[in-house]
């Protein structure tokens, strides 16, 4: 079983249940901010979202493979930023 990994552990949302509509939401967030001491998590958390991303597209989940695409990219962005 694939789990997203959130702040300070995981959801375990079943996946017949669909999408969860909440999903990632801080990371995709206007007003997120992040801070050096989070680089190691965001990076985990962008290997683990790239790796969900792959497993809707195998499974033919449009949807859920985009939802997982704009994560990727909002995390992405953070860890650019704090390379700067």
């Amino acid at each position: 079983m694939l789990k997203t990994r959130v702040a300070h552990g995981y959801c375990a949302r079943h996946p017949a249940a669909g999408a969860c509509p909440y999903a990632n939401i801080c990371e995709t967030c206007d007003n997120y901010i992040t801070a050096p001491e989070f680089r190691g998590a965001l990076t985990d958390q962008l290997a683990d979202i790239q790796a969900l991303k792959a497993d809707a597209e195998t499974r033919g989940w449009t949807d859920e493979a985009a939802r997982h695409d704009r994560v990727a990219h909002a995390l992405t962005d953070h860890l650019q930023r704090l390379n700067r």
